[in-house]
């Protein structure tokens, strides 16, 4: 049992972010998107501290902090358009689009770096590429390419496809961060700083949310809750089993999601939904266990 409590915590990890990206669409989604992500950051914080007293600090050198540095302006930039994303989009439909996060490292390995991409990694992104097809099936009466077509057309996909590319850079930038310090350490150490980070601009943002951020306490709370489970099961998690097998599983937030705006936030399509992120999650779990 002890072997296997590695899925606990990732699916722990998944239900955590998902759960946090739900609550975040139906209740903080008329802040602005700097709001939203303080919301995030400062109810998930004292959570947080709770993993400090868990952790030591390991050796840390020149290319952890290089590796940092570089990855905090691009994760401002994700996070920003992710909240975007959130707002002028369903959840069930823009989210999903993460799932191309891995196909972009796996592709980006091959062109630049000449790694072999087997039976398995083209299964994956062909699973992939199929379910964001089924996501928009209500489209298929404007023409066989318009599910395909409407990924890009709609704002919500589009910026969330652009998270996803991002996202494939500072994961290479965070794993490159982890071989210098530790995977616990780190988990904890980056959104503390990404925080710190944020908060640093509040003085020059011209969208101060001020009082709202504390507009809805209990609700804040929850979501400070849910994104900081999310961390701790991941660095928890992380400590058992490879981090690709642990990603890949957590990437069932993205069916998580579709439930939660189908059956929560109403929104339509739940259908086709559903199925398409299914096949996108199991892609993406192909891909980490089975392409390289």
């Amino acid at each position: 049992m002890e072997e296997q409590l590695w899925i606990i915590y990732a699916l722990g990890s998944a239900l955590g972010l998902a759960s946090a990206d739900a609550l975040t669409k139906r209740y903080f989604v008329g802040l602005p998107p700097y709001g939203m992500i303080l919301v995030r950051l400062l109810f998930a914080v004292p959570f947080l501290g709770i993993g400090w007293l868990c952790i030591s600090i390991p050796p840390l050198g020149r290319t952890f902090f290089y590796a940092v540095a570089a990855a905090l302006p691009l994760e401002i930039v994700a996070q920003l358009l992710y909240m975007r994303a959130l707002q002028v989009s369903p959840i069930s439909l823009c989210t999903p689009m993460l799932a191309f996060t891995p196909v972009l490292l796996i592709l980006t390995g091959q062109v630049l770096l000449g790694e072999s991409l087997n039976i398995w990694g083209i299964g994956g992104i062909g699973l992939v590429a199929a379910g964001s097809y089924i996501l928009n099936l209500d489209r298929r009466r404007y023409g066989w390419l318009a599910p395909l077509t409407a990924l890009w057309q709609a704002s919500g996909p589009r910026l969330m496809l652009l998270v996803a590319a991002i996202f494939a850079c500072t994961s290479a930038l965070g794993k490159l961060a982890v071989l210098n310090s530790a995977p616990t350490f780190f988990g904890l150490f980056y959104p503390c700083v990404f925080t710190g980070v944020m908060l640093s601009g509040y003085p020059w943002s011209r969208s101060r949310p001020g009082k709202l951020l504390w507009a809805r306490p209990g609700w804040g709370l929850l979501l400070g809750f849910c994104a900081a489970a999310s961390i701790l099961c991941h660095m928890h998690g992380i400590q058992l089993a490879p981090a690709a097998y642990l990603i890949a599983l957590k990437r069932t937030s993205l069916v998580i999601s579709v439930l939660y705006g189908g059956l929560w936030l109403k929104e339509s399509h739940l259908a086709a939904r559903l199925p398409g992120s299914l096949l996108m999650a199991a892609g993406v779990i192909l891909i980490a266990w089975k392409g390289s």
